[in-house]
């Protein structure tokens, strides 16, 4: 794809994959409506075999509406970009709510034509309940940091910071479309819907900047998503991320190895405790399980990244 001329409007696709939550999508599309950007489409990928409601909805805001039928989030997000024709590629959870300058945030970073992907602040959708406070002080501020930063190989810790979470989540970033051409795209056995569930954003930002190129967070950028709302869901939420921690550990070593001894040192430094200062401040909340749960959640990691091998699922 050609570069605009200076001074035009970067064109963008905002990719939302979803799979059966079409009343969560419908409010999305709704927040999307009110962008200020003025040059965008959105393509509504569903993650399933099809659902009426679904291309209902999609069709109601005048999105594109275009199935992937093999499981997997990444897989959903590599669809959109397939079939997208933009310049910039978006990215939204079907939960998330941007706000209304969300868009212009995150293209506003691409005028640097060496940045392939930026990711946002996100903060919480609401803030009442006990589980959701708890959640935002488990979390600390790694996706809602006040400052911008632009990473690339020459950043002191870059393998950390894209690697482990310093960018963005993935309810809130986007990628240049040419980086497609030269770059495989999201790892697709990660994320929801595989067995190693989380890590797709993170191994994204690594792979891009391992390839020269250079990614950034922005506070201007702003989405809103949410937070477990009871105890009992956010036990389960802090379980399955231990799990998907040491899964996306696991898969870092076997599969990159170039950057095996980095890899072995973060995790090191992290069962040590030691602070991340390109996280910003982060609490020390009350314990959310138990250690002997912990323990377990964090050991099921390996077996989740095997598995996800043995059932051939491409990476």
């Amino acid at each position: 794809m050609s570069p605009p001329a200076e001074g035009a409007h970067l064109s963008c696709s905002v990719v939302i994959p979803t799979s059966g939550r079409p009343r969560e999508l419908d409010r999305c599309l709704a927040a999307i409506s009110c962008q200020d950007y003025p040059d965008f489409d959105v393509i509504v990928v569903d993650n399933s075999s099809g659902d009426p409601e679904t291309e209902l909805v999609a069709r109601k805001w005048k999105a594109r509406y275009v199935k992937e039928t093999k499981k997997g989030l990444c897989r959903a997000r590599n669809r959109g970009a397939l079939v997208s024709s933009a310049h910039i590629v978006a990215y939204l959870d079907d939960d998330s709510v941007p706000e209304p300058r969300w868009l212009s945030g995150l293209v506003e970073e691409f005028r640097d034509p060496a940045v392939m992907g930026v990711g946002g602040k996100t903060i919480p959708l609401r803030l009442e309940t006990d589980a959701e406070k708890l959640f935002a002080s488990v979390r600390g501020n790694a996706y809602n940091r006040p400052a911008p930063l632009v990473v690339d190989r020459d950043t002191p810790c870059w393998f950390e910071i894209c690697g482990f979470g310093g960018i963005g989540a993935g309810c809130n970033m986007a990628v240049r479309r040419a980086a497609f051409e030269v770059w495989p795209g999201f790892h697709e056995r990660t994320d929801r819907g595989t067995p190693v569930y989380g890590g797709g954003e993170q191994h994204a930002f690594f792979s891009l900047v391992s390839r020269g190129f250079r990614v950034s967070y922005t506070p201007h950028a702003v989405v809103r998503h949410p937070f477990p709302p009871t105890m009992d869901d956010l036990e389960r939420r802090y379980r399955r991320d231990l799990t998907a921690s040491t899964a996306f550990f696991t898969m870092m070593l076997v599969e990159e190895k170039g950057h095996r001894r980095s890899t072995l040192r973060y995790l090191w430094e992290a069962l040590r405790g030691t602070e991340r200062t390109w996280r910003g401040t982060v609490s020390h909340p009350p314990r959310v399980v138990s250690p002997v749960r912990a323990f377990l959640a964090l050991s099921l990691g390996p077996l989740r990244y095997i598995q996800g091998v043995l059932t051939n699922d491409p990476g």
